[in-house]
């Protein structure tokens, strides 16, 4: 019995040396990043029990290996891990001292210090909203929002995004929450109010306009260099603009056709006035884009003079963007605001790879815990991405490394059966041959079963 008990644990003890690759790899990473430094320097620490670290990991891996938040402490994969209770890590995400925004701002601009070589002109910072769709009305601070996808009000939160973008990569930075006054509850957990969790809370009853302005002061704060921030027209007014002038950082937006009046030859007119009166007329060929634009130089009352393209969409539709350095070509504008997609693909893989929105808690702290591991999820996986040396977006990656994740367990869990018929049926071969013998069978069974070849996987 005792062989067995010590063949049992050196195959556990080889399993978790050599095939779960995913752990490997994600674990590997987040020592690389110096995560647990990260973690000490925004206050995320406990006085006992578990390592935040320890907890941190087992919360990012979750997607990966296609766990639910439950698996944690009722499935047997963590248990050879960590054997946490479900109050440990419900405690963990409702801590109202936590600083999850300095952490993810943190690992955000030391992966960028230590992997992008980009120019300045190429960067970019990219701003835009989602909606975070919830079905339970006494959590905190959720409210009804207007979702512009299906045209009704919805209930959730609205969560403001931004990240850098370098041309190939984009890199979340920095997120916050907004409540409209259409609640369905108002209680509001009591704390501290010198915790970061009040402070969250104050900030989600700001307008979202105000939110953007002070996330993109602190990316200057923080050192973050880039040539433009790119934003829909929903933030497109003239405080915005020019408040983002003033921090230092370039615009590129997209404009509504509002009663805003903009200043063309001395003359105040509406965008709908410029288009039909001045822009329209001199429509010309853009052969990168193929289409037909227009460029005017117009005045605002703040924000100085700018220049708006016109392109016609159609015979009656058209649209506007308008560019705070006047010297740029219709293209160049174009171009660049192209890149704003890159924050739609981010949402879309957080949502459907990542589990964005996907988090079980009452409190408006786990909220912002869970969005923030999210966001430092698809940091890590951007990190392994631009260890590889691989282009294009983490969806691929993702779905590989769960593949072999998944590959690699069912190896596992077939041959976890196969050694105990082997070892229920080891009287058959103990009448014959001595039981060291047949333990040096099994070795040889398990080291051939180890070091076989993986197979190859799919290019990225």
């Amino acid at each position: 019995m005792k062989k067995d008990i010590a063949f049992s644990l050196s195959i556990q003890r080889e399993i978790e040396k050599r095939h779960l690759n995913v752990e490997s790899e994600v674990n590997k990473s987040m020592n690389e990043l110096g995560i647990r430094t990260l973690l000490h320097q925004s206050g995320i620490q406990k006085e006992k029990g578990f390592p935040t670290v320890t907890l941190l990991f087992a919360l990012i891996i979750l997607p990966v290996i296609k766990q639910s938040l439950t698996a944690l402490w009722s499935g047997k994969f963590f248990e050879n891990m960590l054997q946490a209770h479900k109050d440990t890590y419900y405690r963990f995400l409702n801590h109202p001292c936590f600083n999850w925004r300095k952490l993810v701002t943190l690992l955000a601009c030391r992966e960028i210090a230590r992997t992008d070589r980009t120019p300045f002109n190429e960067k970019t910072i990219i701003a835009d909203d989602s909606l975070l769709g919830k079905t339970g009305e006494k959590m905190e601070l959720v409210s009804y929002h207007h979702d512009h996808t299906t045209n009704r009000s919805k209930l959730g939160y609205q969560m403001l995004q931004i990240g850098l973008h370098n041309g190939t990569r984009f890199y979340p930075l920095d997120l916050g929450f907004h409540t409209s006054k259409n609640r369905p509850n108002d209680k509001l957990r009591e704390m501290d109010k010198r915790t970061n969790g009040w402070k969250r809370r104050m900030e989600s009853f700001e307008k979202k306009t105000d939110l953007l302005v002070q996330m993109i002061r602190r990316c200057w704060q923080n050192g973050i260099s880039a040539r433009f921030v790119l934003f829909d027209s929903w933030f497109a007014c003239d405080k915005v603009i020019s408040q983002i002038l003033a921090i230092g950082y370039g615009i590129i937006c997209r404009l509504k056709a509002n009663k805003t009046h903009y200043h063309y030859k001395g003359n105040p007119m509406t965008l709908s006035q410029l288009w039909h009166t001045e822009a329209r007329h001199e429509l010309r060929w853009i052969s990168s884009w193929q289409i037909k634009a227009a460029i005017l130089k117009v005045e605002l009352p703040l924000a100085g003079e700018v220049s708006i393209v016109f392109v016609r969409w159609s015979k009656k539709k058209w649209h506007a963007f308008l560019c705070t350095e006047t010297d740029m070509e219709i293209h160049e504008i174009l171009d660049y605001y192209s890149r704003r997609w890159a924050i739609e693909c981010y949402f879309r893989d957080c949502k459907q790879l990542l589990g964005l929105g996907k988090g079980q808690s009452e409190t408006f702290d786990a909220v912002v815990a869970w969005a923030s591991i999210v966001a430092i999820r698809y940091l890590i996986l951007i990190y392994i991405l631009t260890k590889r040396q691989l282009a294009g977006p983490i969806g691929p990656l993702f779905q590989e490394l769960a593949r072999e994740h998944l590959q690699l367990a069912l190896i596992q869990s077939i041959w976890t059966r196969i050694r105990q018929i082997l070892m229920l049926s080891s009287q058959l071969f103990s009448t014959n041959s001595a039981p060291d013998e047949f333990f040096y069978l099994l070795d040889v069974l398990e080291n051939s079963l180890i070091n076989s070849p993986a197979e190859g996987c799919a290019k990225l």
